[in-house]
């Protein structure tokens, strides 16, 4: 099986012809060697020794059992596309049965390793905000954010629908990323921000809106600072332990999880949620699950697909905190985060494709064209 490539080059020249400015030193942390040391692989032990790097950093921890233990199940045809020099893991799991998985032991890695999932973890606090909407204490995603945080009522954000923030379309962020570092190193507490960490600073750093929310999307991690704000203010816990109780848990009992916080408790939401491969991939199951079943949550999923807002990207929408892609036909839930980080939910074909990779040029993404869902889908399981 042959599947097409593109070079990081090309992928970045894509999105600058796209009007979003991506920086070279932004490009240099998704070098693969780099991203590992500095992004991934400190982030095995954060939660136990508080530190990343030579910084500190605030895990809270959920789940006391270790997790279940998933083995490698390998097929040859899949294999030729799974097995990069730079893949941590991949899974694969059609009708809720594990099908396929890969673990890479150069690196150690198991499936009971904890890995940080970059900004997949988006849609974690979008589905910790979903729980809120189905419990009754967020009454309607048109309200205006203020309603609920009074941190925020002092900001741009506060007029702003919670609708709008969920799909980064709030208006408050500049267009482009330029700002993204500033603004995630002081809610991490990093460089001149050293023990400082403050996710509401990060969002009080941006002083007035760019244009009309609703107007125009702009991927920007400060929209989910202020959600995380949000859940914060509301119910007196972060996002985080919001996330554990309410959907963790239901998919992970026996496992462990852990989130980076500020110092006042708020969580780091744009990135930082650590799960080992089997949970994150059970995560996508448990949103199939509730799609299928059309549960509040499932409904809250569901919305978020069709309401999705264009982006500068083709045939790629955005949701709840989640990416939507056409695969094959069918407008698929995908969670990203950088380097080669994949959650790829089929609610049709009952299939979620895991796969988490720090190589800039391990495509990924040519799961989304010529039919390579599909054929995972059905051939996998011969």
């Amino acid at each position: 099986m042959k599947f097409p490539n593109l070079s990081l080059f090309a992928v970045a020249v894509t999105l600058f012809l796209s009007g979003i400015f991506i920086s070279t030193e932004t490009l240099a942390d998704h070098g693969p060697e780099r991203m590992w040391q500095r992004q991934i692989k400190p982030y095995f032990k954060a939660h136990e020794t508080g530190m990343v790097g030579q910084f500190k950093v605030n895990m809270e921890s959920f789940g006391r059992d270790l997790p279940r233990t998933v083995k490698q199940i390998k097929k040859q045809n899949f294999d030729e596309f799974f097995d990069d020099e730079y893949n941590l893991a991949a899974i694969v799991r059609k009708n809720n049965k594990i099908v396929y998985a890969r673990f890479d032991d150069d690196r150690e890695i198991n499936s009971q390793t904890p890995l940080q999932g970059m900004s997949m973890s988006k849609t974690a606090l979008g589905a910790a905000v979903g729980s809120l909407v189905c419990d009754g204490s967020i009454k309607s995603l048109d309200d205006e954010i203020g309603l609920y945080a009074i941190g925020l009522r002092e900001s741009p954000y506060n007029k702003i629908s919670i609708r709008n923030i969920l799909q980064m379309n709030s208006g408050v962020t500049p267009l482009g990323r330029r700002d993204v570092r500033l603004a995630h190193q002081m809610a991490m507490g990093r460089k001149k921000f050293a023990g400082r960490a403050d996710v509401l600073a990060a969002v009080l750093h941006f002083k007035g809106t760019t244009r009309k929310q609703g107007e125009q999307h702009n991927y920007h991690g400060a929209d989910s600072f202020a959600l995380s704000v949000l859940v914060f203010e509301l119910t007196g816990k972060s996002a985080a332990q919001i996330f554990y109780e309410n959907i963790f848990k239901r998919f992970g009992p026996n496992g462990q999880m852990h989130w980076a916080a500020d110092n006042k408790g708020r969580t780091v939401s744009l990135a930082r949620l650590v799960m080992t491969a089997p949970d994150w991939n059970s995560f996508g199951q448990f949103i199939i699950d509730e799609v299928k079943s059309e549960s509040c949550m499932g409904r809250f999923f569901k919305e978020g697909i069709s309401s999705s807002v264009s982006t500068h990207r083709e045939n790629v929408r955005y949701g709840f905190q989640f990416w939507v892609y056409d695969v094959d036909g069918e407008s698929a839930i995908t969670m990203t985060g950088h380097g080669g980080f994949f959650n790829i939910l089929s609610v049709e074909k009952n299939t979620v494709i895991s796969i988490f990779s720090v190589d800039e040029e391990y495509e990924a993404g040519n799961l989304f064209g010529n039919g390579v869902l599909a054929k995972i889908a059905s051939e996998i399981v011969r």
